[in-house]
């Protein structure tokens, strides 16, 4: 079996799981965006609105070993975190008006500083980063043009908790 078709399946493994997570899912999430305060805080585990004003890096609460450039605005209604006894994942929405080379090349350098090894990229129209790590996956999708030309950045992270 060569790399290209190992990484393929990698990716598409992790998509599945992604999907999975999000299915089951569906039917805790409000459809009209709304939250009740009551709910336990999980939105408090994903960045704050203050977060995405300042142009230093952050990390989202529930992923410390990820980070984000502050040019990027965090898109909540498009975002989702999991958080379960054996597992804790999510799919993070950014925007910013970043070039995406610069924006690719900072996600391989931070990651490979949180000890991410980087298992694949594909560019093209778009960019896709793959990343693991012990118990750790994660792929960067990188779109470049979106909504008034800003750069749309869609992070799919799965952690196995213990």
């Amino acid at each position: 079996m060569n790399r290209t078709t190992r990484l393929s399946k990698r990716i598409s493994r992790l998509a599945l799981l992604t999907c999975a997570g999000l299915f089951f899912l569906t039917g805790c999430l409000p459809l009209d965006g709304s939250q009740d305060p009551s709910d336990g805080g999980h939105a408090a585990s994903l960045p704050s609105p203050a977060s995405t004003v300042t142009s230093e890096p952050y990390s989202p609460a529930d992923f410390r070993d990820l980070l984000i450039p502050g040019e990027l605005e965090w898109q909540r209604d498009k975002s989702v975190s999991i958080n379960t006894e054996s597992f804790t994942g999510g799919i993070l929405s950014f925007t910013g008006r970043v070039e995406v080379n610069s924006l690719t090349e900072f996600f391989v350098n931070a990651m490979k500083r949180n000890e991410w090894a980087m298992i694949g990229s594909v560019k093209s129209e778009n960019v896709l980063l793959a990343f693991t790590k012990e118990k750790a996956s994660c792929m960067i999708k990188i779109d470049e043009g979106g909504t008034l030309g800003k750069t749309m950045v869609n992070i799919y992270i799965t952690h196995k908790n213990n």
